[in-house]
């Protein structure tokens, strides 16, 4: 179980273990502020892609090491059937010899009467089928623990690569994230956020029950809570772990990215939306939020913001989604 723990120590919380990058840079230069605000929207874009990838090379290796360990308890009992009917092939080939020679021949040379060479017959071909019977079962046996420690070789190795590329990945973005932060202190001030509109002038929340009140209750509950890149909370979300606390709450699990979330749900028309559905975002659907009634979502927007609501058409969509 050693390269499990490992790998599995190594799907840590964003940060944790990673080198502190140098100072970053400062904004460009040159820049009017109404420039460096655009500049900062498409590197904000850009990096939630990153970390939405990163969330999808993280949920794979915590698949890899999921493998890796229900293999690994399938291993010790197929290995320990091996070593037995081993035992047993030993043990029948030493009894045949034994018993009745080495050979049928000798069988006939030694026997007293008709019925000594009939008996003597019978127990070695009694004795030659459970051979049979029991070096089939072993060469099968075999074969299926050689065919398993392959694929737990091939596992490991791709753990280990995955493991590799998250913690490249995650290093960029930590980089990434402080020199995007420099830029947002230079253009917005200490609060590093821009002015928005604020979407929630106007908006009535709607009258549901059940599930969809469940996750409205939940999602408009984290509120003001930052944008925190791989987090699904308490005290941050990035915008597919948003989607995926709010349907925990309900019993429902879905992925940590953006893009399986979409693959997963069934896809609806924008006038089929209801409040709980999902709306989803840009080409290649980095981005989530939870339709809440009044063509507004509530989301965790991008780093170095907040979770609030915003009306959806001011974003790219792709498509919606009903969580079945």
């Amino acid at each position: 179980m050693g390269v499990a723990t490992v790998l599995a120590l190594s799907i840590t919380a964003p940060g944790v273990a990673v080198a502190k990058p140098g100072v970053p840079p400062g904004p460009p230069a040159g820049l009017s502020r109404e420039q460096l605000a655009d500049r900062i929207n498409r590197a904000s874009d850009q990096l939630e892609g990153v970390i939405e990838r990163y969330n999808q090379l993280r949920s794979d290796l915590q698949t890899t090491v999921a493998q890796i360990t229900v293999l690994k308890r399938q291993i010790g009992p197929l290995e320990k059937q091996v070593a037995e009917h081993r035992a047993k092939v030993g043990v029948i080939a030493s009894a045949a010899y034994t018993t009745a020679g080495s050979t049928t021949f000798a069988a006939l040379l030694h026997a007293d009467s008709t019925r000594d060479v009939l008996d003597q017959l019978m127990v070695i071909q009694l004795l030659a089928d459970d051979q049979r019977r029991e070096i089939a079962s072993l060469t099968g046996l075999r074969r299926e623990y050689e065919a398993a420690q392959a694929t737990l070789r091939t596992l490991i190795a791709q753990g280990r690569a995955q493991q590799k590329d998250l913690a490249t990945s995650r290093a960029k973005i930590e980089s990434d994230l402080a020199t995007l932060q420099r830029w947002r202190t230079h253009a917005f001030g200490p609060s590093g956020t821009p002015p928005h509109r604020n979407a929630r002038v106007g908006w009535v929340k709607p009258e549901v029950t059940g599930v969809p009140a469940k996750i409205l209750d939940f999602a408009l509950g984290q509120l003001g809570k930052a944008y925190r890149w791989a987090g699904e909370g308490p005290d941050g979300f990035d915008c597919s772990g948003l989607v995926l606390a709010a349907y925990k709450r309900v019993g429902k699990e879905l992925p940590h990215n953006s893009a399986r979330q979409f693959d997963v749900v069934r896809k609806i028309k924008r006038d089929q939306l209801q409040p709980g559905d999902l709306i989803f975002f840009y080409r290649d659907l980095h981005h989530v939020g939870i339709y809440i009634g009044g063509n507004r979502m509530v989301h965790a927007p991008t780093p170095g913001e907040k979770v609030r609501i915003d009306f959806f058409d001011g974003l790219p969509i792709r498509g919606y989604g009903h969580v079945t």
